[in-house]
């Protein structure tokens, strides 16, 4: 289906939630003229474009020119955005896509333009919706010709280095074949997909940060979401990571710290290895799981207690002081069982330890701000 055409009656634009700017009448668009937007707040470009419709509402937005962001979003990750990125004129949801089908929309941003009479005069990139292009319309009743979008650097919107688009970030089809997580290895070109993942598991795989040493303030979003993330101009992976981090939770309300805990850990020491270095032999490690069996091959102790930290959701500390590569298969069903077999198998003593950690503190935002003047807790970076 293609957009509607120009001169024509637009389609009727329906509702399912108004954020902000709600006419007062309930037929409070027909017989204005409306700039209606189609957006998103993981869409990069979309983000780029509101300081330059915010100027056009501040200029024309009157009761005879009304301004209406329309989102498929839930209305409480607009609002969370709205709190650090204001929208002026009117922004609303479309939850059913509805608005979205009957306009065509095979991508956003895109902006229409129609006239008091509910016939659609323009359409095209916000960026092409100038102050020249409304000032001809609403002293002459013309428009220019439809533009046809372009991705020259001269007219598309900015997008710096910093500028991170979400592809994707609905609710979960609950496809089980697509169920799990992966991250692009490029230096300098960040890709992740997550698919049936709560909000708070996507952000501890991009903090690169296990549950063992998180803590979650206030009630988490419980919704599986599917998201995909990808980075518009090349940087480095670490920095993408850290960006995606933070529009996500600036989306969903949530606020990152860092504090210093005491914790129960468990250190790993080997007085009396029984291990055979495989670092001669070359080739790659590998890591993989089967009916709470864990085979690890040409792996570092480093990457073995990553992996029991993972799986077991307790601290470990390496303190064997190996520096070779090894083959391990563990039974990983519970923790007795582990540690039994990494002293009489390998030789790898694990002993209870108290020890300041690290901590990354989620707080929701229904979570009562705390901390304290003497230690104040630090924001991820």
């Amino acid at each position: 289906m293609g957009y509607p055409a120009i001169g024509q009656p637009a389609p009727a634009i329906e509702v399912s939630a108004w954020i902000s700017g709600k006419p007062e009448q309930e037929n409070g668009l027909s017989k204005k003229n409306v700039i209606l937007e189609f957006w998103g707040t993981h869409c990069g470009p979309c983000i780029a474009a509101i300081p330059h419709l915010n100027e056009l509402v501040a200029t024309y937005g009157s009761k005879d020119l009304l301004f209406v962001s329309l989102t498929r979003e839930e209305p409480h990750i607009v609002e969370r955005f709205l709190e650090k990125r204001p929208i002026k004129g009117g922004v609303a949801t479309d939850r059913e896509g509805a608005t979205f089908a009957a306009y065509g929309i095979r991508g956003i941003p895109h902006t229409f333009l129609i006239d008091s009479q509910g016939l659609l005069r323009w359409h095209g990139h916000p960026v092409f919706l100038t102050a020249e292009l409304l000032e001809e319309f609403l002293q002459t009743d013309k428009v220019p010709k439809v533009v046809e979008e372009t991705t020259s650097a001269k007219t598309a919107p900015e997008v710096t280095p910093d500028t991170l688009f979400f592809l994707k970030i609905d609710r979960s089809a609950a496809n089980p074949d697509r169920k799990g997580a992966s991250l692009g290895r490029g230096d300098n070109q960040f890709e992740a997909e997550f698919y049936e993942y709560q909000v708070v598991d996507v952000i501890r795989v991009l903090l690169d940060c296990p549950h063992s040493r998180t803590r979650i303030e206030g009630k988490e979003p419980e919704e599986l979401l599917d998201v995909e993330l990808r980075s518009f101009h090349p940087m480095p992976a670490k920095a993408a990571r850290e960006k995606a981090v933070d529009v996500l939770c600036d989306m969903f309300g949530i606020e990152i710290y860092r504090v210093v805990e005491q914790r129960e850990g468990w250190t790993l020491t080997c007085p009396n290895p029984q291990l055979t270095d495989m670092s001669d032999l070359g080739g790659g490690s590998s890591m993989g799981g089967f009916k709470g069996q864990f085979t690890g091959s040409n792996i570092t102790i480093d990457q073995l207690t990553d992996r029991l930290e993972g799986s077991l959701k307790r601290v470990f500390f390496n303190e064997t002081h190996l520096a070779g590569k090894y083959d391990f298969v563990l039974p990983f069903e519970t923790f007795a069982q582990t540690r039994r077999a990494l002293e009489e198998e390998y030789g790898i003593k694990v002993e209870s330890v108290l020890r300041d950690v690290e901590i990354v503190i989620l707080r929701m935002a229904d979570a009562a701000i705390g901390g304290s003047e003497d230690s104040p807790p630090r924001r991820a970076s």
